[in-house]
């Protein structure tokens, strides 16, 4: 099975524009490492019309961490369940979920080049105790695999942990594949613990995500 090449839920970042999300381009920009472009790393608030970029940087994030561990049957039928761009569009006109995403522009175009979602009516028995006006789990934070290595991961989660205190909870939690070294560190570097775990399918297969936590 070849990887997804279309321009198209859990945090495996190495992990869905809402309506209510009132974060705008001109609030949140910055300059990552080293831009592809040369010029700045743009985070804003998602609209439906990136539907297309965010199902493509989901696909090709998720087959990429996930590839030849269950089927190719199974990783087909998982992406066209979680990341077309029909159902990428339904979850961003859902009042439960803020997307945000980080572009920059190219030959005067705008490249978006990776994504987040924070989604207020999910709920894991590790985070239960905690009110739920007062969690918020970071469903998803993918990054473009050429795109690794330029800051625009750690400009986007300081975006995104930022959104998630400004929309009122005080703690934030994610899933995070057990076997996904590099995101695994790449959250302990910026304060989450383990805080649980849980199991999840991609058809057949079994896979186990570890729970984070972190304090907002």
């Amino acid at each position: 099975m070849t990887a997804p090449t279309t321009t198209a839920p859990h945090a495996t970042n190495g992990s869905t524009a809402a309506p209510q999300s009132n974060l705008g381009p001109s609030e949140v920009s910055s300059r990552a490492a080293t831009p592809p472009g040369g010029g700045d790393v743009l985070i804003r608030a998602a609209t439906v019309g990136d539907a297309p970029a965010i199902a493509g940087i989901g696909s090709r994030s998720f087959f990429q961490t996930f590839v030849g561990t269950c089927s190719d049957a199974d990783m087909q039928a998982y992406l066209d369940e979680y990341f077309s761009e029909g159902k990428i569009a339904e979850e961003l006109r859902n009042p439960h979920l803020t997307f945000l995403v980080a572009s920059f522009t190219e030959g005067g175009q705008e490249v978006v080049a990776a994504f987040s979602a924070l989604r207020t009516d999910t709920t894991e028995t590790c985070v239960e105790h905690i009110p739920a006006a007062e969690r918020i789990e970071l469903q998803r934070i993918y990054a473009d695999y050429q795109y690794h290595g330029r800051g625009i991961a750690k400009k986007l989660i300081d975006a995104t942990l930022a959104k998630a205190k400004e929309l009122g909870p005080k703690y934030v939690w994610l899933g995070v594949w057990e076997s996904n070294e590099r995101a695994k560190s790449f959250y302990k570097k910026i304060g989450f613990t383990q805080i649980g775990s849980h199991d999840f399918f991609v058809g057949e297969e079994r896979q186990t995500d570890h729970i984070l936590g972190k304090e907002l």
